[in-house]
């Protein structure tokens, strides 16, 4: 028997507009308190699905887990700011070519 896709999206239009809200912040509290509660799960989550979905396994780091934070690190010190809604481009795809570009780099 086929298993049932689970139809609840971790990244999701929210997620987007919280990273907008972030972007355009200039208070650190309320920063840290958006980027906890609604963006560090969906990175999260992207991240972990690139990584077994394109079999990132074979890397300098001895825990898949370990991989993800440091994959998540780097979208929030380096990319984060630099994602522009205007351009067309949806907040999933953006990262998610950064990820994958980063890992294959890495």
């Amino acid at each position: 028997m086929a298993r049932k896709k689970s139809k609840a999206n971790y990244f999701t239009t929210e997620t987007e507009e919280y990273i907008v809200k972030f972007n355009t912040s200039s208070d650190q509290e309320y920063r840290n308190k958006i980027f906890s509660e609604h963006i560090y799960y969906p990175f999260y989550k992207l991240a972990e699905n690139i990584i077994h979905t394109f079999k990132f396994y074979y890397t300098d780091v001895d825990k898949i887990e370990d991989l993800k934070h440091e994959i998540v690190s780097m979208l929030y010190e380096e990319k984060i700011m630099k994602f522009d809604p205007t351009n067309g481009a949806k907040a999933y795809s953006y990262f998610g070519t950064i990820v994958k570009r980063w890992l294959i780099n890495y």
